[in-house]
């Protein structure tokens, strides 16, 4: 009965030696993790791009409005009138 068990587990790796080279044995594996890898590097490059865009965004200084000034001159007031009628 050993012996019976012996042969039926030499047959299935037989069987299963010939199907992993019939599918592309260990050249397709390493083509596979070859793509998966520059799949991975294009991933990488676009992550590092975005947070490249992200930090500049964030650290950029920010201009706020500057507020209204009440010193200010305003449109149509004697400070441009003023000015206006200077030669230039």
């Amino acid at each position: 009965m050993e012996i019976v068990s012996l042969i039926i587990a030499v047959v299935a790796l037989v069987i299963a030696v010939l199907a992993y080279t019939r599918t592309g044995g260990i050249e397709e594996v390493r083509r596979q993790v070859k793509a998966a890898g520059s799949a991975a590097d294009t991933l990488r490059t676009r992550t590092a791009d975005a947070l490249e865009k992200l930090e500049r965004t964030v650290r950029s200084p920010r201009q706020p409005a500057p507020p209204p000034d009440a010193t200010a001159p305003e449109k149509g007031t004697e400070a441009e009138e003023k000015e206006e009628g200077e030669p230039k």
